[in-house]
């Protein structure tokens, strides 16, 4: 029997790996054993140490580029090591600048498709700065086509932080997702809260199953989810591009990875470090590592996205790092600004 495949993708800072935690917790509390395929740009796992640390997932990491691009030939690796653990269901969290539907088409091909059904494939969006990825991304025209295909692929788009913004820039969300995708269900969301028992209804424990999983219905708010496929012929709503339009997902988006200088065990303060993040205007859009702050114990774990930042604790137990990630990044300048960081009084 094959083994469904759940999808999550959507632009970096979403809230893409929240929404994969309470799926594993929904996954265990049903008896369910998943799989976890995390793909980060960075060099270090700052999602994949809290899947294991909060969501005590088989995990399998694919670091250091994008699995629709420089990491595509690794995916059915990974996926392998993964069925060897006899997994109920496997969720693929991309990075944020991935195509989902390059990751669907994947798994139609041989050797996958005779191991793996894709179940659903969700975005993520962040309320907040969506509306305004089209204008502030315009001169990177592989990530915009990028983010308009995270939309067009989906079954589900889910609009997280919708409790930061104005009902009426909620509704010019939906017309801009409405021009993409008709076909989707949309759900608004804060922390990236949703019913997850429509995207796990029908999925049961290897030992009790008696036929292929079933797509829930109703669908997450009252109507049945859409099927997104392809060559099976179930209703896919691709956009189909001319093939010269067919490149990677994104080219001028990297990540560079800092650690902590030697000498720099008494931290650093948290407001010198949010400062930092945003001396870096546009060009910085989503900063995260494990990091010591001055005068406190232990670690911290550090989320930057859409200007925002956020702190909780960390059982990180190796050296403190922060992933910077951006367009056209200098990792000379951003280097040795961080270095001078540290001498700072």
């Amino acid at each position: 029997m094959k083994i469904p495949v759940i999808i999550l993708g959507g632009f970096l800072g979403s809230g893409k790996t929240t929404l994969l935690l309470a799926l594993l917790k929904e996954s265990k509390a049903r008896g369910l054993n998943p799989g976890v395929v995390m793909n980060e740009l960075g060099k270090k796992d700052v999602d994949g140490y809290i899947l294991q640390e909060q969501g005590s997932a088989n995990v399998e990491k694919l670091l250091d580029g994008c699995v629709c691009c420089s990491r595509k030939e690794e995916l059915p690796r990974s996926l392998h090591l993964l069925l060897a653990r006899r997994p109920d269901v496997i969720y693929i969290e991309l990075t944020g600048v991935a195509d989902p539907e390059e990751i669907a088409k994947s798994l139609l091909e041989p050797p996958l498709s005779g191991l793996l059904a894709l179940h659903y494939s969700i975005t993520v969006l962040d309320a907040e700065n969506v509306l305004e990825y089209g204008s502030r991304f315009s001169a990177d025209k592989q990530l915009v086509r990028t983010m308009r295909r995270q939309l067009s692929s989906a079954d589900l788009i889910i609009v997280n932080k919708s409790d930061l913004v104005e009902p009426e820039t909620l509704w010019r969300i939906e017309k801009m997702v409405s021009r993409h995708n008709t076909e989707a269900e949309i759900v608004f969301t804060h922390y990236s809260e949703i019913n997850p028992a429509p995207l796990l209804a029908g999925l049961s424990p290897r030992g009790q199953r008696s036929s292929a999983p079933q797509r829930g219905n109703p669908g997450m708010s009252g109507t049945a989810l859409k099927r997104m496929s392809s060559a099976h012929g179930q209703g896919a709503i691709a956009v189909q591009e001319p093939e010269s339009a067919q490149q990677a997902s994104y080219s001028q988006v990297a990540a560079v990875t800092l650690t902590f200088p030697p000498g720099a065990a008494g931290g650093i303060r948290q407001e010198q470090l949010e400062v930092f993040f945003q001396e870096w205007g546009d060009s910085l859009v989503r900063a995260k590592g494990h990091v010591r702050l001055a005068g406190q114990s232990g670690v911290q774990l550090v989320q930057y996205a859409g200007n925002r930042c956020s702190w909780e604790f960390s059982r990180y137990p190796g050296q403190p790092y922060v992933v910077f990630i951006g367009l056209n990044l200098d990792e000379k300048q951003l280097s040795d600004r961080w270095s001078a960081l540290f001498r700072q009084p």
